[in-house]
């Protein structure tokens, strides 16, 4: 079994309005598909934006291809009216620049190649895409467990437009696919067990390395390094979801 990791990109002069206001607009500091359902024409996508999910939003109504877009909160674009009488161009968008935004899209599948050639390879079967995707600085990431030669075809297939190559391929699971538990030592989980337990992360600490180490049976300076290696891994995971490679 192989664990692969390859990233697509969309000829610029030619890429859809619906890719390139998610992988292109200044405002949307990356979009992650985390899960879809496609048919023959069409695909319904549930994505999450981090940053202002505006430029989606505010010009669904006019993208070729995007027949509605419900975003996380009160409203509904479809056909430049919404829900709940808050119209396109209205300052109270619910997650406007708020962070990170769930936004649900049905989109016809051109506007998205990627997802024709995602459902092409699926279809020719040997393989799994996981979730997320990734939609950042004009590119898309993507992760596929099994055989990738129905993926390459598929890309092959759609011509000059969609471009692909692989960034790695390996017989297990990547650091950057593995979750924040499975990464930390036996003894790194044991001394956060510990220090939580103890308080350490209180406010204000109510215990010190020294009150860790005597439960680990260790010197402080060795608990610290426990501590210090497991909240290292943790906060890479944190400030990057996919992974310090993805």
């Amino acid at each position: 079994m192989k664990h692969v990791r390859v990233t697509a990109s969309v000829d610029p002069d030619r890429a859809p309005a619906f890719f390139d206001r998610l992988a292109n607009a200044p405002a949307v500091d990356e979009a992650r598909v985390l899960d879809w359902n496609l048919t023959a024409e069409d695909a319904m996508l549930l994505f999450e934006v981090a940053g202002d999910p505006a430029p989606l939003v505010d010009s669904a109504s006019a993208l070729s291809g995007v027949d509605r877009v419900e975003i996380s909160g009160d409203r509904t674009i479809d056909d430049d009216r919404a829900v709940g009488g808050a119209s396109a161009g209205d300052g109270d968008r619910a997650g406007a620049g708020e962070g990170e935004t769930q936004v649900l899209v049905h989109v016809q599948r051109s506007s998205v190649p990627i997802f024709s050639c995602l459902a092409s390879a699926l279809a020719s079967g040997g393989l799994i895409v996981r979730t997320p995707l990734v939609f950042r600085d004009g590119e898309i990431h993507a992760r596929i467990v099994g055989d990738p030669a129905p993926l390459q075809e598929a890309f092959e297939r759609q011509g000059d437009d969609v471009s692909v190559r692989v960034d790695e391929v390996a017989s297990r699971p990547t650091d950057a696919e593995r979750s924040p538990g499975e990464r930390l030592s036996d003894r790194q989980r044991e001394a956060l067990a510990v220090a939580t337990e103890l308080g350490y992360y209180e406010t204000p600490r109510e215990a010190t390395h020294e009150d860790v180490a005597a439960e680990l049976g260790c010197s402080a300076q060795t608990a610290g390094d426990h501590l210090r290696k497991a909240e290292a891994k943790l906060v890479a995971d944190a400030t990057d979801a996919f992974g310090p490679d993805f």
